[in-house]
């Protein structure tokens, strides 16, 4: 078949067993998969979904002792790295018998795996959606896009998922997954999105035609540049400086987009643009905090 690949095929190229991607299949997970004589067929440029499901987790609201591993877990790979952790470390630290982690994960990896998905699944459900994008393009200042593309954790899982931001940095070099993450999620992924917002607005008449990609990879560059830094080093007077440097690299990117000739909109929009978008997307932001002529 044409522009097709076999679950094989696509099982060496996403670092998985072939059976895991029949599974994929069989569950409807690949978008485009067909099965023709018995054999899956996966088309060539089908999304890789398996970063997001290795553990087979799809509901991350874990309770009680699975909880109390899952955090325990999480706590101890970011402070000693996963290689110096065992099994009963974890279990010593949740209070419970190293045989009781058996009855919600099989290994250690799998608990890996599973801190790894709930990251992805996390990661792409914080962001605002395209659609919630529109409503910030149609109705808010440059300062406004700028502030929702730049999008953060969700303040119940900040510190959890901050955590795992560490475990993931740690093991980029040793670790497949680690760098898969890092790079088709945090870095390509990431550019993706901000340029689909961009070309949106291009669309509705928000911006004049413009490189799209090349300031979505400076956008997303600024949010990898921050959080690498804290990383490093977090301490208050760090990041303080490291705050203004971040201030001043979006306040570049927002006087770049009002400098476009854009066409000219309503003065009726403008005004109040900001307090409109507070009150439909959930929003904080004040009106004046554009650069440039305000839009």
């Amino acid at each position: 078949m044409n522009n097709y690949k076999t679950a094989n095929e696509k099982a060496l190229e996403w670092h998985v067993s072939s059976q895991h991607v029949k599974y994929l299949c069989r569950g409807g997970k690949i978008k485009g998969a067909v099965k023709r004589a018995g054999a899956w067929f996966i088309p060539d440029d089908a999304p890789n979904p398996v970063r997001y499901t290795k553990s087979g987790s799809v509901d991350f609201r874990f309770v009680g002792t699975k909880n109390k591993i899952f955090n325990s877990a999480i706590e101890l790979f970011m402070i000693r790295g996963f290689n110096d952790v065992s099994l009963k470390d974890i279990a010593d630290h949740v209070g419970v018998n190293q045989s009781s982690i058996y009855n919600h994960f099989e290994s250690k990896q799998e608990i890996l795996d599973t801190i790894y998905d709930f990251y992805c699944h996390c990661y792409l459900e914080g962001r605002p959606s395209l659609e919630e994008m529109e409503l910030v393009l149609q109705n808010g200042s440059v300062m406004d896009i700028i502030r929702r593309i730049r999008y953060d954790f969700k303040e119940e899982y900040k510190q959890k998922l901050s955590d795992i931001s560490i475990i993931i940095f740690q093991r980029i070099a040793i670790d497949e997954r680690a760098r898969e993450i890092s790079k088709s999620l945090i870095i390509d992924e990431g550019v993706k999105y901000v340029e689909q917002v961009f070309e949106r607005g291009i669309e509705i008449g928000r911006f004049a035609p413009f490189d799209t990609h090349t300031m979505a990879a400076f956008i997303n560059s600024v949010r990898i540049f921050t959080f690498y830094h804290w990383i490093v080093d977090p301490s208050p007077d760090s990041m303080k400086l490291l705050l203004d440097d971040e201030q001043a690299l979006y306040q570049y990117s927002t006087k770049f987009l009002a400098d476009l000739k854009a066409p000219v909109i309503n003065d009726s929009l403008i005004e109040g643009s900001s307090e409109r978008v507070q009150g439909q997307t959930g929003g904080s932001s004040k009106k004046g905090d554009s650069i440039g002529d305000g839009r």
